[in-house]
């Protein structure tokens, strides 16, 4: 029976993949059909209007261009947007399939990875989100798809198609700052993998990658420090440096008393009360630290955040905890699914919310778990082949740490939530490994 059902997948598992992918959103659709604003919602919404005008002079400079940009074309319609989002994630489903296929030569594991990551609820719901991460997913699975489709981790190919990633990592930066770090991870995992080879060529590939989304970070942050006086992605960035220093903001010098006091009792009150909303205490005292020391949101935010970096540099050792902390709920807290309550039919709501909160978020944490795992045992075969085996499973585990790391850093808060664009890459790496471990064990026990 397993035989056939395999042979069946083989045979047909892109058809099986796509018919799955439009029944999973007509049900959607059909039975939510609901378009999902958040609180960071707002944002995306206001900069689209600016880009509709082709006019960003005096923008506030709380959010970077590229989801807005989607919401602009789509004329500022959030329902055309979400259409849009549906369409992108329709996509991102066949490009994970192809991309699988071609790392694994394997169908079956191709389709198992595309039919798992699908059927993760928050993969579809996402869509109907007026937030990034449909988006941000497409553009990370479209980047490493061009990365293996053009054989780019190689010395031959075409410079056009390094030109090619580089304007994909840019709106992927765009989309979400933190990933700035994508291109130039790919710069150093290549030079490194080629130099001894050929240093011009490999130097000038890596240049290459980095140039759009460098002059993009320069770009914008030049246009913020025209607008808002700083010279900053998104002024919100000091904000996010005090949420990571939420657990010992209370010890802020003297000098800097009325911001430190204010954020602190709101903290403390939110511990006792909604515990659940800590890392988000700065946001609620941030009404009345606007009106007692008079700043602006950017100038505030910019007190918080050297507020925060110096804390950072006198504690060292309160930092690292809250680094590890961060990374920990990276992996090990699904709380990111985004829907409302308000589904068309109670039957449709019951069994996704039991299936999201007895089965599925405790399934993302097992695939987070083995997916660290999996990494170590990557990593210690990178050490056995003495730093030549430079793959592409290697620079999944890079790219996906790294991204665990940076967000880590700087970000205390939804964190498994920033986990998200890179689901399609846990779950393949997941899936090969076991399906490798498998095949290993089947060998040896012939």
């Amino acid at each position: 029976m397993i035989k056939k059902v395999n042979n069946y997948i083989t045979k047909h598992g892109l058809l099986l993949i796509v018919v799955y992918a439009i029944v999973i959103r007509l049900a959607v659709f059909l039975f939510y059909n609901t378009i999902n604003i958040r609180s960071d919602s707002q944002n995306y919404i206001d900069l689209a209007a600016y880009l509709t005008q082709f006019n960003l002079e005096g923008y506030p400079g709380n959010r970077t261009p590229g989801y807005p940009l989607l919401i602009a074309l789509a004329n500022n319609s959030l329902v055309i947007t979400v259409i849009y989002q549906t369409i992108l994630g329709f996509i991102t489903t066949l490009l994970l399939f192809d991309f699988s296929k071609r790392v694994s030569k394997s169908v079956s594991i191709a389709f198992w990875v595309t039919f798992i990551t699908s059927s993760f609820i928050h993969f579809v719901f996402y869509e109907f989100v007026i937030l990034t991460e449909t988006l941000s997913v497409f553009l990370v699975v479209l980047s490493f798809w061009t990365i293996e489709k053009h054989q780019l981790l190689t010395r031959d190919s075409n410079k056009k198609y390094y030109l090619l990633l580089s304007v994909i990592l840019t709106l992927l930066y765009l989309t979400k700052p933190l990933f700035i770090y994508f291109s130039l991870g790919f710069a150093i995992f290549y030079f490194v993998k080629h130099f001894r080879h050929s240093l011009q060529q490999t130097f000038s590939k890596s240049i290459i990658v980095l140039l759009i989304p460098f002059f993009a970070y320069y770009g914008w942050n030049s246009l913020n420090k025209k607008n808002i006086g700083y010279f900053t992605n998104t002024y919100y960035f000091g904000i996010n440096l005090a949420q990571t220093a939420t657990s010992f903001f209370d010890k802020a010098p003297q000098e800097d008393a009325l911001i430190r006091d204010i954020f602190v009792r709101n903290r403390d009150s939110i511990a006792e009360v909604l515990p659940d909303k800590y890392a988000m205490s700065v946001w609620f005292a941030h009404e009345e630290l606007i009106e007692k020391t008079g700043l602006s949101p950017q100038d505030l935010a910019g007190e918080l955040g050297r507020i925060s970096k110096n804390l950072f540099k006198e504690h060292p050792d309160l930092y690292a905890k809250q680094v590890l902390n961060s990374f920990y709920l990276f992996f090990g807290n699904q709380d990111s699914i985004k829907w409302t309550y308000s589904f068309k039919n109670k039957s449709f709501r019951y069994i996704l919310v039991r299936l999201w909160h007895k089965f599925e978020k405790h399934l993302l944490v097992l695939f987070n778990i083995l997916f660290i795992m999996f990494s170590i045992k990557q990593l210690i075969l990178f050490f056995k082949s003495k730093g030549k085996l430079l793959d592409m499973n290697l620079f999944i585990v890079c790219i996906v740490l790294s991204g665990a790391l940076g967000q880590a850093l700087v970000a205390f808060g939804s964190n498994s939530r920033f986990a998200f664009p890179f689901l399609p890459l846990i779950v393949y790496f997941v899936v090969f490994n076991i399906i490798d471990l498998k095949s290993k064990y089947l060998n040896l026990k012939k």
